[in-house]
């Protein structure tokens, strides 16, 4: 039953928005993974693609509050939601996995004949993290279709997997709430994705890491020295004590100030650090830092189209 509500759903959403939407299952046999939609401008030719990459395909017949992809498609912006992995969280701890968002990303560009030079990627939380991974991999030069990120935006994600790693596993007993939550899921994530803790596996987390606060370079982020960036968090201590039990070396604003400092320091001047205050709201209106609501959509389609060739 449940199969079958998922189909109609499906059904209605490509029905409904069949102007501007396509569902795409690339093997039709597993439909949780290795597919995705796309919402196209009316105009053409399509002047660049937004990619973000999700845990499941969004329901677009559900209202939001959020006009990201809206804001898109009115400055001929295609956006492409991908489900690149059936695992959660996902991190882009190996590079086997990418090989499927690349692939997407490649299909849709010579489908639609979008510029190579103007693909930009994002997300919030894990999905900002795998944006941030797609793009080192992309600039190792491991793509086999050649792709290029010309901008990431990440929007509080966790970049050091090791300081991660301490947190969870030091300090869950004071952990509320989402926090304690996420630290029970990610004891048994990291038990499958690591040999063990990383004060014996230091390289295992470094390469599977965006950013490494223990290596001089950042670890990955010296791939990122390139790549115009754009990383938002909302460092509200008080709340994230009382409300969570976190400390600052537990959220992932502790991550993302050194990774802004690192990459300054090796040089890229095109990355930007968008501290707010008091904009984090999860859709009931209930104060949380933790999400979507801390961007300022309108300004960053505008950081987009400054980057756009």
């Amino acid at each position: 039953m449940r199969i079958l509500f998922t189909f109609i759903i499906l059904f209605i959403s490509t029905t409904a928005f069949s102007q501007n939407f396509e569902y795409v299952y690339r093997n039709k046999s597993d439909t949780t993974f290795n597919c995705y939609v796309i919402k196209a401008p009316d105009s053409r030719p399509i002047r660049g693609i937004v990619i973000r990459d999700y845990s499941v395909l969004p329901n677009f017949i559900t209202s939001s509050p959020f006009q990201f992809s809206e804001l898109c498609t009115q400055e001929g912006l295609m956006t492409l939601y991908t489900v690149s992995s059936n695992k959660f969280p996902e991190l882009f701890t190996s590079d086997s996995v990418m090989t499927i968002l690349d692939d997407i990303v490649s299909e849709v560009i010579e489908k639609y004949g979008i510029p190579k030079m103007n693909i930009f990627i994002g997300g919030i939380s894990a999905s900002g993290t795998r944006a941030l991974r797609y793009a080192q991999y992309c600039e190792q030069g491991k793509s086999k279709n050649n792709i290029k990120i010309k901008g990431v935006f990440s929007v509080d994600s966790p970049l050091d997997l090791a300081r991660f790693y301490e947190s969870v596993f030091s300090h869950r007993n004071n952990f509320k709430d989402g926090m304690l939550w996420e630290a029970d899921l990610m004891k048994k994530v990291f038990g499958q994705l690591f040999s063990g803790p990383p004060d014996k596996y230091t390289n295992e987390y470094r390469t599977s890491s965006v950013f490494t606060h223990s290596d001089s370079l950042g670890g990955n982020s010296q791939y990122l020295r390139n790549v115009n960036l754009i990383m938002y968090h909302e460092p509200d201590i008080d709340w994230w004590l009382n409300e969570r039990g976190a400390s600052y070396i537990d959220i992932n604003s502790f991550d993302i100030v050194a990774f802004v400092l690192n990459l300054r320091s090796l040089g890229n001047n095109n990355v930007e650090l968008v501290t707010t205050t008091n904009k984090g709201y999860d859709r009931n209106g209930k104060r949380n830092c933790h999400s979507w609501s801390i961007v300022d959509e309108h300004y960053l389609v505008e950081w987009i189209k400054k980057l756009i060739e």
